[in-house]
């Protein structure tokens, strides 16, 4: 089915009154797909952790960007071996560049901050590190959302019974 998602040719170059074409081939859809779809999930954590912080906030109208919604957590304190907020600046960016170069092929060495954040995470149990793309985006995205799913059950708890430990949220 891939061969028949064909995208137009790219301007490859303009010279001397004519025009250059590049073909676009070998083309990972479903590499794109995943990535993009990490990156999206993680996106709706933040922003139901947010939400929760900043509940006086008109969410729909403040209309932020991923960098300003990572910017409200310039206080995030869970201690180091799981303070993903690095990583996930760093998966923001590999985005940005996949959004302005359609040929831009994301590799394990590109990411670098994933793996060490995962190292970290498996207490530098570096074979438990995954070396293809794919199940190192795949282990940063579950446990980053365990994190924040963790800590969004926890703030709940929180606002429904204010007895809780307030302790135990990392702003708080």
């Amino acid at each position: 089915m891939e061969s028949d998602l064909n995208l137009p040719p790219l301007v490859a170059e303009i010279a001397n009154g004519s025009v250059t074409w590049h073909r676009i081939e070998g083309l990972d859809y479903q590499a794109i797909g995943y990535f993009l779809s990490c990156h999206l999930i993680i996106e709706q954590y933040l922003d139901e952790y947010l939400k929760l912080l900043y509940a006086e906030l008109d969410w729909d109208a403040a209309r932020l960007t991923f960098n300003h919604k990572v910017s409200l957590l310039s206080r995030f304190k869970v201690g180091e071996k799981y303070d993903c907020i690095s990583a996930i600046k760093h998966l923001n960016s590999l985005r940005n560049k996949l959004s302005h170069n359609i040929e831009f092929k994301i590799e394990a060495s590109d990411l670098l901050p994933l793996t060490q954040y995962l190292t970290k995470a498996y207490e530098g149990n570096k074979s438990r590190v995954p070396k293809e793309p794919k199940d190192i985006l795949s282990h940063f995205t579950s446990l980053a959302c365990v994190l924040f799913a963790g800590l969004i059950s926890g703030y709940a708890q929180v606002k429904a019974n204010p007895k809780v430990l307030k302790s135990s949220h990392p702003e708080g």
